[in-house]
């Protein structure tokens, strides 16, 4: 998963960088880079972003 897509699918779920790096193990600073592509994402950690429901809406 390329970085852009990374963000756009975070955003979408409607997480911070921090939420979703909490839900697959990983510390805010590696989804930073990985959304700057500086480091390759693993493809098990882009399954597991595709399998994230978004949250529900609260009133």
């Amino acid at each position: 998963m390329k970085g852009t897509a990374l963000r756009t699918q975070r955003k979408a779920l409607q997480m911070t960088q921090v939420e979703l790096a909490h839900a697959l193990g990983v510390t805010g600073n590696t989804i930073a880079r990985w959304e700057r592509n500086e480091v390759k994402m693993p493809e098990p950690a882009a399954r597991l972003v595709m399998l994230i429901q978004p949250k529900k809406r609260t009133r």
